[in-house]
């Protein structure tokens, strides 16, 4: 409803805008800019719910977190990665990128005989330009990326993880037609960027309450420091285990929209 709601004021303002335009610019203007603002508010925050659900957590009353790897696999990171979750005894949810499945294909199987979960995560990762994508590029990055698991992807649950968690009012349509639930997540550290391990894992465990789910990810910083990512999942692990949580792949009973 509320999604009907935007799309129909932002097909409705161009004709106010144009009918009082003359009369006074102010007014003409001001529900055009607030069109604007409705849709690129949903499209562009990774939580809102406005164009329809985002799975942010799941239901637990124990500390358990989630743990969910983005942009893999690489040669650099997913076979330490996965000797890291087996360490802490992490299972983990890996959102894979197409094209480089088609790069490391034998990864996949590694991470379910492991014990972890395969998602998709896009074909091209177009991380720029995902947020303003039509319904047919759409199609084709989720399609993709399910062509590059070739069978695999009906193995495990459907799920769906937007690039920088970017999607317009096109992305929902589009996964209730393929089955797919779009996830979300409520703790990250932004280990893309500058930050430290220590800064990463800290600010993951402030934000971490029962029922989280932690957004990592490999393949980043490799010229600054290769081993960066790598150092973040570590040292994250480690902090959430010494302050007692476990690690769990929920099921599909336990996903739920809203924050813990």
């Amino acid at each position: 409803m509320l999604r009907r709601g935007i799309l129909l004021f932002a097909l409705i303002t161009p004709l106010w805008t144009i009918f009082f335009l003359q009369i006074n610019w102010a007014l003409a203007l001001l529900p055009l800019f607030l069109s604007h603002l409705l849709i690129l508010y949903p499209t562009l925050n990774p939580h809102s719910q406005w164009w329809g659900p985002v799975i942010r957590s799941f239901a637990t009353s124990e500390k358990e977190a989630w743990i969910t790897i983005d942009d893999g696999p690489t040669r650099e990171h997913t076979e330490k990665i996965l000797d890291l979750l087996d360490r802490f005894q992490a299972p983990a949810t890996f959102f894979v990128i197409g094209d480089q499945v088609k790069k490391f294909p034998d990864s996949i199987e590694k991470m379910r005989a492991r014990g972890h979960e395969v998602a998709n995560h896009t074909l091209t990762h177009p991380h720029r330009t995902f947020w303003r994508a039509t319904e047919k590029r759409i199609f084709a990055e989720i399609d993709g990326c399910a062509g590059a698991l070739s069978g695999d992807a009906g193995r495990g649950r459907s799920f769906f993880r937007a690039p920088v968690g970017h999607k317009n009012f096109l992305v929902h349509p589009v996964l209730r037609r393929r089955g797919m639930l779009l996830i979300g997540w409520t703790a990250r550290g932004f280990d893309t960027g500058k930050r430290t391990p220590g800064e990463v894992a800290a600010r993951i465990l402030k934000q971490t309450r029962p029922g989280t789910i932690v957004l990592l990810h490999e393949g980043h910083q490799l010229e600054r420091d290769p081993l960066h990512n790598l150092k973040c999942i570590e040292l994250t692990l480690r902090r959430l285990a010494e302050d007692g949580y476990r690690f769990v792949i929920p099921a599909s009973q336990q996903l739920r929209t809203n924050g813990v």
